[in-house]
């Protein structure tokens, strides 16, 4: 009662399919799109903490 032998051969990872890219997913120009979101987050955040900052008491 097990299925029998599970040693089908091999890493399974490499044929899992994700919208990620699986785990060896190394998009195209990752470093510029991580530049762009971090731009991003202190384009919103510093702005928010500055008038967050303004209005304590």
């Amino acid at each position: 009662m097990g299925g029998g032998e599970h040693a089908h051969g091999g890493d399974f990872r490499a044929k899992v399919w994700s919208m990620s890219g699986g785990p060896y997913c190394r998009p195209k120009h990752w470093k510029r799109n991580t530049a762009f979101a971090m731009f991003g987050v202190f384009l919103i955040c510093i702005p928010i903490a500055m008038k967050s900052a303004e209005l304590e008491v």
